[in-house]
């Protein structure tokens, strides 16, 4: 009777063994979807909010950032709707317009934010990372497979910390709708209130 109880424990146990794979194989099939679905998400629009923060000071902005493919128009505006800065990328450069509706161009538009903002803004990185997609970067994931914190940048010494929460399914993708980038005394929080996917592939995806 020992000997009985003892194999079918011994059943038991290996069985259970073997299901662990099975859970782990299902949720990187899950990651490995919402992965593809972000990759291949190029056409997308956001309007929320976008808080600046530093040691020094904290300004808070309205943000609307719409992409089609490697293209992006980026508009921030006061709460009253004034503009305070417009960025807009085409095949060809990048321009901004300040508040006074002045116009600049430059090919390099990461260089051209810094040198007129004084920030280092990694805008090209961001088009990825805003949507939960951790391009070029290590990360983690939360229970749900999603993206919880990524770390990455251009300079290997002075990296970007991103941080994701409130995830809700837009046209069967989870997409973040608040996150923070962290580097040294800076702080980027966005706050998404809406978003919008004009992929037609994904829109597919809901039918």
């Amino acid at each position: 009777m020992r000997w009985r109880f003892f194999y079918l424990f011994i059943t038991l146990l290996f069985s259970g063994c073997a299901q662990l794979p099975t859970t782990e194989s299902t949720a990187k099939r899950s990651w490995d979807i919402q992965k593809a679905q972000l990759e291949q998400l190029t056409h997308w629009d956001f309007s929320g909010k976008l808080a600046f923060i530093t040691p020094e000071e904290r300004n808070s902005v309205n943000i609307h950032w719409q992409q089609s493919g490697q293209n992006f128009h980026i508009y921030l505006s006061t709460f009253l709707g004034m503009r305070l800065l417009e960025i807009q990328k085409n095949d060809h450069e990048t321009i901004i317009i300040d508040d006074d509706g002045k116009r600049y161009a430059a090919n390099n538009g990461e260089q051209l934010i810094t040198e007129l903002s004084g920030m280092d803004i990694p805008i090209e990185q961001l088009q990825q990372w805003i949507k939960g997609n951790p391009s070029n970067a290590s990360y983690q994931l939360n229970a749900q497979q999603q993206v919880a914190s990524l770390f990455g940048g251009k300079q290997k010494n002075d990296l970007w910390s991103i941080t994701y929460s409130d995830y809700r399914t837009i046209k069967n993708i989870n997409l973040p709708h608040k996150l923070q980038l962290t580097r040294g005394g800076l702080r980027l929080k966005f706050s998404i209130s809406n978003w919008q996917i004009k992929n037609a592939l994904l829109q597919n995806l809901e039918d």
